[in-house]
């Protein structure tokens, strides 16, 4: 066994990502909605960083706001006289936290006259409810955790709250809590809830009739009523941030008929750096020490302009690239969308597949005809053979569009089947197979065939 220690040289290439580009690609991919909460942490911890108010906007960015519902005119305007702090004005309008579901019950506690053990029960109650405001315990496991005295006092209370249902112990219980007690409908809609539901999943509303000893229009009847009530009576409070889809570009349509699009970034602040802070980072008379810090603030601030502004060149640049192959969806609707692979944007725009991807992840774009998450536009050109004046075949978003609306015109007492969407679709010169028609009515939400069959008159 020979051991040898020696030095060698060898030269080899390798790719290193510096800060401002991991800051570059981490911005590039936000939303919106996401990119003003980073700038939010960004001015609440870096002294250097200013949001100013937007310069005024010429007569066609004034329309554009105008025709948007959520823009305030004054959201980023400073007071004349200079007063107001502009970077304080603009983290007062950033959406604040959702209010949860403890929140919303205990402010409601707060207003309740109770015993001191009481309250303290109902407390501790509503620390044990789940995600959907349902309490997963069982009678024996409250007296444990709130004891005998308080139990039984507790859960009254806490199920008198609002929004009602909650803290009951199962989603049917928590649907039967919403209806009244002395309602008409109250005992055939327990018995629809608890003896019956199998047999709903399935549609077999007449066999359910049958069993009620009533008329299939009165089931359904019933069926509308149990629709409306919330199985998960807490899911609507989160505890996070309010949930937002806010479009990130505009498709407007121009006098000559060209389409036009622009990014809508009016909700982000103008970014610039501080030029009090500035002058002190360069004054002799500033310490040493605070001099180095304000100069790693000044670095992260410019950092975060240039990566913000980088954002939207390339969004805007594969927006306009993207619409530009789709005027056929932009002129006639999602039944005309092309299938298109992000290489085509990237290789026309000189960026790499990964950076197309970055931009459009988590995008919506506002056109006429919705608000449309960018990446649907790209479905890997999975080309559709049709008989046509479009060569290309129908990408999927178009395909989706034709089986719904399909579905949505059927005969509601004999619905389409899979197989005869296909049939009709072939009749269109669209050829899809069996199970790519399932796939696409279960993520438009349409249940099979005999699900949605419609009994009665």
């Amino acid at each position: 066994m020979n051991l040898n220690a020696n030095l060698s040289q060898r030269q080899q290439q390798r790719m290193a990502l510096m800060p401002q580009m991991l800051r570059s690609i981490e911005i590039l991919q936000m939303s919106t909605v996401d990119l003003c909460g980073l700038i939010e942490a960004e001015l609440a911890q870096n002294e250097l960083l200013e949001a100013i108010a937007t310069p005024d906007a010429s007569t066609e960015d004034e329309a554009q706001r105008e025709r948007d519902e959520d823009f305030d005119p004054d959201r980023f305007r400073v007071p004349s006289d200079g007063a107001a702090d502009a970077k304080s004005e603009w983290l007062k309008n950033v959406p604040g936290h959702a209010a949860g579901l403890r929140d919303h019950l205990l402010q409601q506690l707060a207003l309740r006259q109770l015993p001191v053990p009481v309250r303290y029960a109902v407390e501790t109650l509503i620390d044990a409810l789940d995600e959907r405001g349902l309490l997963p315990l069982d009678k024996d496991e409250v007296v444990q955790l709130v004891g005998a005295e308080c139990a039984e006092a507790a859960v009254a209370v806490l199920r008198s709250l609002d929004p009602r249902g909650v803290g009951c112990h199962s989603a049917i219980e928590a649907m039967l809590a919403q209806v009244a007690d002395d309602d008409p409908d109250y005992p055939q809609i327990a018995s629809l809830l608890q003896e019956h539901l199998q047999e709903l999943s399935r549609n077999r509303i007449p066999e359910v009739a049958s069993a009620l000893e009533s008329s299939i229009d009165e089931v359904q009847r019933l069926l509308e009523r149990i629709r409306d009530l919330d199985p998960r009576p807490g899911s609507a409070f989160r505890d996070d941030y309010a949930p937002q889809v806010r479009p990130d570009l505009a498709v407007e349509r121009r006098a000559d008929g060209e389409f036009h699009v622009v990014v809508d970034d009016l909700s982000l602040p103008v970014l610039r750096i501080s030029d009090e802070y500035a002058s002190m980072m360069r004054a002799s008379t500033t310490a040493r020490p605070v001099r180095s810090y304000l100069r790693d603030k000044m670095q992260s601030a410019r950092d975060l302009i240039a990566a913000v502004e980088q954002r939207r060149e390339t969004l805007a640049r594969v927006g306009a690239a993207l619409m530009a192959r789709q005027r056929g969806f932009l002129e006639r609707g999602r039944s005309a969308v092309r299938p298109m692979r992000m290489s085509v944007i990237a290789d026309e725009l000189g960026l790499h597949n990964s950076t197309v991807s970055r931009a459009i992840s988590g995008k919506y774009v506002q056109t006429d005809h919705g608000v449309i998450a960018l990446r649907e536009f790209f479905d890997g050109a999975r080309r559709t053979k049709q008989v046509g004046p479009n060569p290309d075949g129908m990408g999927r978003m178009a395909i989706r569009h034709e089986i719904g609306a399909l579905i949505a015109d059927e005969d509601k007492r004999r619905p389409l089947s899979d197989e005869q969407i296909v049939d009709l679709l072939r009749e269109r010169g669209i050829e899809v197979a069996r199970r790519t028609v399932a796939k696409h009515r279960q993520e438009l939400g349409f249940r099979s065939s005999w699900q949605r069959r419609k009994h009665g008159s």
